[in-house]
């Protein structure tokens, strides 16, 4: 029994290093996304009722991204409506008021979203604890 003992105490060191905390590693760069992408839409909301609310006037002057860093200078005539990215690369123009619905509607579902991915979080880290648990019983056998 004492030659088996090790071999299960490298077993569950493995089990714990190779899935459980890589598990644990993609849950939190998961989670991390989806609060960064939650806070840009927060941020987009504020932005368009400013726009709403007529602080920011009629028109705009703003630079415009147009990849690898390159911006130039685009004037904007009618804040009315505003391009939404709905994924995969598509936009969508749409008024000011149909774009905060959108964006409640999106924030929910990010929300409900993290909530899975903190349960999980949780999850592992109690699987991690009852491993740990294991393998310190495991080697006061030895």
């Amino acid at each position: 029994m004492a030659l088996q003992i090790p071999e299960k105490v490298l077993k569950y060191e493995t089990f714990l290093n190779d899935v459980l905390k890589e598990e644990l590693g993609r849950t939190h760069t998961k989670t991390d996304e989806l609060n960064n992408e939650l806070a840009e839409y927060e941020q987009l909301k504020v932005f368009i009722e400013l726009i709403k609310d007529g602080k920011l006037g009629t028109t705009m002057k703003t630079q415009m991204d147009i990849g690898c860093n390159f911006y130039l200078q685009a004037n904007i005539e009618d804040t009315s409506k505003i391009l939404l990215g709905v994924g995969l690369g598509y936009f969508v123009e749409i008024p000011l008021d149909e774009a905060l619905l959108v964006i409640d509607k999106r924030t929910t579902f990010l929300i409900k979203q993290l909530e899975i991915y903190r349960k999980r979080s949780a999850d592992i880290k109690a699987h991690i604890k009852l491993v740990l648990l294991g393998l310190q019983e495991l080697q006061k056998f030895k």
